[in-house]
């Protein structure tokens, strides 16, 4: 007979196949007080097992008629996914999945009857009933006997993007992550991950995160990382695709410190690569993701240094790249100790790129003048470079023109080979 709401079986990656990102809220591993991701289950007199066990340490098993364990109310409800095993028994039994919009009236919408001694995934598209609210329930019935059935690995997928934090690489696909929650990225296997086996063979999948406040940039944290060695590699760029700057290659068993986005956007891009076989069964990686503010950062100074001319000195600096910078101050002094302001320069605020600044200061006593450079953040934060000393002692010929190596006449701020020419009839060749 056909039915509506169709029951399959799956393997879970044709599954994930069919989602964006394949996000979750999981219950994996329950203990007593069933751990929760986005939600709370609530059980009646299941059980908590270490045996069997799908993945991680704990499963729950059903004690005696009537059990059941199930979801609080879920608004945009998602794709339900469970691991089931029962046991052969003579005893006949049903696993009953049931949605409720109130906790009080079930409705089943799918059952299981077949006996599995081995763990076997289970799927529900609970979303397309078309229920802006629900309960979740998954209940055991049976006349008597001993706990003989099995769940591990209870996940539900939400459509409300906010309330899936377990995030594994299971396609290529994008994804905005709230900026106020804190997600787990994992790979598709391992004790992280959702496939008791390790992690699959011949993966290549590219996943781009990024903030919903562009304000903010998205850092990882590693709480593991154990990839088969020279073969499987997990890589991290700065920015949205793979064109971005890398910010890391990771292999092996190493935890890495953490990595922070640095582009404008705040995006990470991650790219998930294994090799065709795996020697024995790797644990895989399991890092969270944070919105974090940008942290102001001092300029990245290259150079500030000073050139004497007759009558006056030429300061001038470079920075690599600036973060939050509001503008730069230069002040002189003849003694090191005394210091007046004698300019201040508009910084470029933010840059990647190298950005050139200069100061032509006209010099009325014939001494060594010192400089010191300031740079300002917006939010007033100061820090001091110098200072650097120019010897303004020694008294100069006059220059009469600068010319270039075509002798045609330009002026004393050109670039390249120059010649300085005196009224004495001596020159000096200079290069800038």
């Amino acid at each position: 007979m056909k039915k509506h709401i169709i029951f399959l079986l799956m393997v879970f990656i044709s599954f994930i196949s069919r989602t964006q990102c394949g996000n979750y809220i999981i219950h994996e591993s329950f203990t007593s007080t069933l751990p929760t991701q986005g939600g709370t289950w609530s059980s009646n007199s299941m059980i908590v097992l270490t045996s069997p066990v799908r993945t991680g340490t704990h499963s729950i098993g059903f004690n005696g008629t009537g059990d059941w364990v199930r979801t609080p109310q879920i608004s945009n409800p998602g794709v339900l996914s469970f691991w089931y095993r029962r046991s052969a028994n003579s005893t006949a039994w049903t696993l009953n999945i049931q949605t409720s919009p109130d906790g009080i009236t079930w409705t089943t919408r799918g059952s299981i009857t077949t006996i599995t001694t081995t763990y076997t995934q289970y799927t529900l598209d609970i979303g397309s009933i078309g229920l802006t609210n629900v309960f979740i329930r998954l209940l055991d019935s049976r006349a008597s006997g001993a706990h003989e059935r099995y769940v591990d690995d209870l996940n539900l997928t939400s459509t409300v993007s906010s309330q899936n934090l377990l995030i594994p690489i299971l396609s290529s696909c994008s994804q905005t992550l709230s900026s106020s929650l804190t997600y787990t990225l994992t790979d598709d296997g391992g004790p992280s991950g959702p496939t008791l086996t390790g992690y699959g063979n011949n993966i290549n999948r590219t996943v781009t995160f990024s903030p919903s406040d562009n304000t903010k940039l998205l850092e990882l944290s590693f709480t593991q990382l154990d990839l088969e060695t020279g073969y499987d590699y997990l890589y991290v760029y700065d920015g949205p695709n793979t064109s971005s700057t890398l910010l890391a290659t990771l292999n092996g068993t190493t935890i890495p410190p953490n990595i922070t986005a640095t582009n404008s956007t705040g995006q990470l891009t991650i790219r998930w690569t294994t090799d065709v076989s795996n020697v024995g069964t790797w644990g895989g990686f399991a890092v969270t993701i944070n919105s974090t503010s940008p942290v102001s950062l001092p300029v990245d100074l290259m150079s500030f240094d000073g050139v004497v001319y007759p009558g006056f000195n030429l300061i001038r600096w470079v920075t690599a790249s600036e973060y939050n910078s509001d503008y730069f101050q230069i002040e002189r002094s003849t003694d090191g100790e005394i210091w007046k302001i004698v300019s201040t320069k508009t910084a470029s605020g933010n840059s990647n790129t190298k950005v050139y600044y200069s100061y032509l200061d006209n010099i009325d006593e014939f001494t060594i003048n010192y400089y010191i450079l300031k740079q300002y953040d917006f939010d007033g934060k100061c820090k001091t470079y110098g200072p650097i000393s120019l010897d303004n002692t020694k008294q100069f010929k006059k220059v009469l023109k600068y010319v270039d190596v075509f002798g045609r006449e330009v002026d004393q701020y050109t670039n390249g080979l120059l010649f300085e020419l005196y009224e004495d009839g001596t020159m000096r060749k200079i290069i800038r």
